[in-house]
Order: structure tokens, then sequence, then C-alpha cells
């Protein structure tokens, strides 16, 4: 017989002992809400567990998380939450999910500048084009993305591409097409004072391309993903063009075209990918121009990579950090194919209004942010549309400061003074991000050259 003693001490024993595991629980349903149109297997790929799998309970707040950034990352669904409903050990989870509005007819009217603040410098509509742009983002409920243009006008443009997340049965490898054709009357065909300079045709088109490429995509784990494109490029350029810029393509021929390839690996841990507050990004990128098939003469090959940083200091404040740093081969490149700072979102705040010409680049980017404005929802009760009457609505106040350098091998003018020296800006500005991925940035900042003007942007800072 034991005594009260012992069993009292037993009992201590036993409950230290317990204490020292974690709690366990077994998944053993997983209910998918509110998915019309979506296939339940395009949503349970982005969770981290499967019916059956056991997990530790105290980590079940980090992986609820994720699996619901997995989700929104997706760009399928408005919101997307995850709700543990446990009994004893069995737990069921449900994935409570909102669905965007998937098609959408587009009108387009584009104006054939590098951005929207180069275009209000002078305000010119005469390099306007419009037509119509149809997408539908989520075909067949499997996340596949069909892209119909056509453009007439200034510009004309017909482009069709549709992409297939996955094929196999583990979802894992994806494949997609594309096929674009442009026609211009106005280009880009130099840089002086470094600031482009357009040559413009009124009858005869001054430059064609038609642009095809198939694209192969590999996505072993939630985060890691490598995308390979095959691409064949071909050119047409008019007289006025070749003897307006002898080195704007890579001969004095009418015709360019060349074979290449595009490959990407991307390891993407943010939290919101258009515009991010926590986690981090890095990528890895190889352009390569010729393979030797159609023409001999080009062999350019370019290095690029990404890496980005974000970190939630405490409620109110966050932190962000970038880096980007091209580099090529030493071949001559044809002022058709370089690109330095200033295209995309490859460019140091405040020179907007330039381009800095040039094979290599470093550029490094720091914003201190503030939350004005943490994700106010407002519910427009009239509207009975789910998918449009729920607006959330977010605001930041922001410091920035940018550093590049360009460097430029083989200078096509001297009166490009920005290349081969720092580039560096301090600047504050305003955010504002909403549904749909919609980020619209307004700010002020100031160049080395003393310059301050008030820029706009439609992309998250970093």
């Amino acid at each position: 017989m034991v005594s009260n003693s012992n069993n009292f001490l037993l009992a201590l024993i036993l409950l230290a002992f317990t204490n020292g595991f974690a709690q366990e629980i077994i998944i053993g349903e997983i209910i998918i809400v509110g998915n019309k149109k979506t296939k339940d297997s395009f949503i349970l790929r982005e969770l981290l567990f499967e019916m059956g799998d056991t997990l530790q309970t105290e980590s079940w707040d980090k992986i609820k998380i994720q699996c619901e950034n997995n989700l929104n990352n997706t760009s399928l669904f408005l919101n997307a939450e995850l709700f543990l409903k446990q009994n004893d050990q069995i737990a069921s989870v449900e994935v409570v999910v909102s669905e965007r509005w998937y098609f959408w007819p587009v009108p387009q009217f584009n104006i054939d500048e590098r951005n929207f603040n180069t275009w209000f410098e002078s305000k010119n509509l005469s390099r306007a084009s419009g037509g119509m742009f149809l997408t539908h983002n989520n075909m067949r409920g499997r996340g596949e993305v069909l892209n119909v243009l056509l453009m007439v006008g200034y510009n004309r443009k017909v482009g069709l591409s549709y992409e297939i997340p996955y094929l196999n049965k583990k979802k894992t490898f994806g494949i997609g097409f594309q096929s674009i054709y442009s026609l211009r009357h106005e280009v880009n065909a130099s840089t002086e004072f470094d600031k482009q300079e357009y040559l413009k045709t009124k009858e005869e088109a001054i430059q064609t391309d038609w642009i095809n490429a198939l694209q192969f995509t590999y996505r072993p784990k939630y985060y890691f993903t490598h995308l390979l494109q095959l691409r064949y490029h071909e050119w047409y350029f008019a007289d006025t063009l070749l003897d307006f810029n002898p080195q704007y393509s890579l001969d004095t021929s009418n015709t360019f075209r060349y074979f290449g390839f595009y490959y990407k690996l991307k390891l993407d841990h943010r939290d919101y990918a258009p515009y991010p507050l926590k986690g981090y990004y890095i990528d890895f990128e190889i352009f390569k121009y010729g393979l030797g098939i159609v023409n001999h003469n080009l062999n350019m090959i370019s290095f690029k990579s990404t890496s980005r940083k974000y970190w939630q200091i405490n409620k109110h404040w966050f932190w962000a950090g970038g880096i980007i740093a091209k580099v090529s081969n030493h071949q001559k490149q044809p002022y058709l194919l370089q690109r330095g700072l200033g295209y995309g979102r490859d460019f140091v705040r405040a020179y907007e209004y330039y381009v800095i010409d040039g094979q290599d680049f470093f550029l490094a980017k720091a914003n201190l942010k503030y939350a004005l404005l943490s994700k106010k929802v407002i519910k427009f009760e009239r509207i009975q549309a789910v998918k449009f009457n729920t607006i959330p609505i977010s605001l930041y106040l922001n410091l920035f400061s940018d550093f590049g350098i360009v460097n430029n091998r083989q200078a096509y003018s001297s009166t490009n003074l920005l290349p081969n020296q720092p580039l560096y800006s301090v600047g504050l500005g305003l955010d504002f991000v909403s549904y749909y991925d919609m980020v619209g940035r307004f700010e002020v900042a100031i160049n080395h050259f003393g310059e301050t003007n008030f820029y706009l942007h439609f992309i998250a800072p970093i």
C-alpha cells in the first residue's frame, strides 16, 4: 500500500515529466469554406499540413499565420483565415476564404513612358494608346492565368499568354507560354544628358518586335520557386532609327533576332507580397541573349540578384532594406538591350526623370515606416457583392534613403554624366494600401544635385 505522501510525490513527478513534452494534436479533418470557384486541391497545396499530420499545439499560431499568408499571396482571395477546432488530441481545421473577382475586361489607356513621373513632366498625350486587356486569374479554379491584350493608337500591341501553375499530382511543376507582337511609331532611340531621346516616324513603323516564350516553373517547397523561360525575340528597325543611332542594334541590319533564356530562383518569405511588412525575399536571375542558333554574333549574359528584408519594430514602426546588384559579361551590348538604372523598379528614388545606362549596377534602399492607419476595414452595406463591398485601407508615413551606382564600359554619349558616379537621395513618403493589391505612393525626395521633386508610384517601395 502506497502512502498519501508517496502518492503526492508521484503526482508531482508525473506532472513534471509530462510538462517536459509539448502537447500534440492530430489533424483529423480539413474543412474549406467560401471557395465557389477555386478547387479544394489548390487551397490544400498552400497549407503546411495534411490530414493525419501531428502538430505541436505551441506551434499552431505560427503555422496558422504562415498558411494564411500563403493563401493571401496567391492573389486569389480577398482574405483567408484558419480556425482550429480541437477535441482532445483530434482536431479539425476550418479554412475560410473570400474569393476575389477573377475576370477583368479592363479598358487600357497607356502613355509610352518609363513611369508616371516622366510623363507628368511633359504631359504629352501624343504618346497615348488605347485598347482592352482581358485577364482571368483563376481559370478552371486552379489558379491558371489567361491574358489577352489588344492595343491600338500610338503604339499597337497584340498579346496572348497562359500560365498553368500545377500539372503534376504533387503540384510542383507548372508550364506557360506567351506571344506578344508590337508595332511602334516612336521609340527611345538614345540617351542624352541622362534622359531618353525619342525618335518618331509618321507613316512607316520605326520598330516592330515579336517575342515568344515557353515557361516552366518548379516549386518543390512552399517558399522556393524555379522559373525557366526559353525565348525567341525578333525585331525590325526602320533605316531612320539605325541612321540616328548606329549602336541601337548589334549591326546595321534592319532585322535582329535571337534565341535566349531567362532563369530565376526565388525564395519568398514575405507576409504580404504586394506590400510586405515582415519577412524576407531573395532571388537570383540569369539573362542570356543569344544561343548561337540564329545569331552567332550575340553572346550576352547578365546575372542579377535582389535581397529584401522587412522588420516589425513594434506595433506602429517598421523597417525595410533592400539590395539589388547586376553584372554582365564584356561583350558589347546594343543600346536596345542595355539596361542600367531607371527602368522598371530598378531606380534610385529622386532620379525618376533620368536613366543611367550601363552594364553593371548596385542599388541599396532603406525605409523607416510609421503606421498611421493599420488596415482599417470599410464595409459598404448597400453593395451586395462580397467581392466589392469590403475595402481594407492602410496608411504608412515613411522616411527613406537610397544609394546607387552604375558601371558603364561603353559610353554612347559624352553628355551622360550619371554613369560611373555615386547617386544618393533622401525623402519622405506616404503609402496607401487597399484591396486587390492596390498600392499608391506619394513621395517628396531630394537627389545629389539638390533637386527636390514630388513623385507618384504604384508599387511597394522595397
